[in-house]
């Protein structure tokens, strides 16, 4: 399912919810992640300005308006890390770059989700459901021209329930689905930072 297709699907069983004066979408953060702790990174003793390139996907497609609506905050994320001395989209001096790719990846299947959602709008809230999106993070070093490229992967999820449904398990709730999605960049993108410092090649 497009991120789209997924939004116009929660839209119009929030619409249906609403009209019927029993229910809502809920977004929870899976704590499989969490927030990385300053003390987790490997800052180098000389910093290097980089420059980071931000790239949201759907499926492994381009999703211009993500990329444009999260960018400040994927770059925010990068800068509060202290691994570098200076970001921004500009070719850096000496070269290095930093390559930031989520891609929202399928986990509930799309016949699924339409299915459940389509339940939960006949009864009006009373029977719930929970779609699960998943992610994936791929940020990739290069430390100078020329360097070898350093590569982390890393994973997370976002659950969303509809109507009568409780929390999922292990998961944190989100004030909306825009800050839901925030925060989970924020956790993905940490980790994988968190990593990329502790890998030996980093500082070099």
């Amino acid at each position: 399912m497009s991120s789209r297709t997924r939004a116009n699907w929660r839209l119009a069983i929030v619409a249906t919810l609403a009209a019927a004066g029993s229910g809502c979408a809920t977004v929870y953060v899976d704590n499989a992640l969490g927030d990385t702790p300053a003390s987790a990174y490997h800052r180098p003793a000389t910093p290097k300005p980089a420059q980071v390139l931000f790239v949201f996907k759907t499926k492994g497609t381009d999703n211009v308006r993500a990329t444009t609506a999260f960018r400040a905050d994927v770059l925010g994320t990068v800068q509060q890390s202290g691994l570098f001395s200076a970001t921004g989209p500009d070719p850096a001096p000496g070269g290095a770059l930093l390559s930031v790719v989520v891609d929202n990846v399928p986990v509930t299947s799309e016949q699924d989700a339409m299915a459940k959602g389509f339940a939960t709008g006949l009864t009006f809230g009373l029977a719930g459901s929970e779609i699960t999106d998943g992610y994936v993070c791929t940020i990739d070093y290069i430390p100078a021209a020329g360097a070898a490229k350093i590569t982390v992967v890393e994973h997370h999820a976002l659950h969303s329930t509809i109507g009568a449904h409780g929390a999922p398990a292990n998961s944190t709730r989100a004030p909306s689905i825009k800050e839901g999605v925030q925060i989970m960049l924020h956790q993905i993108v940490g980790a994988g930072l968190k990593d990329l410092s502790q890998n030996p090649a980093f500082g070099n």
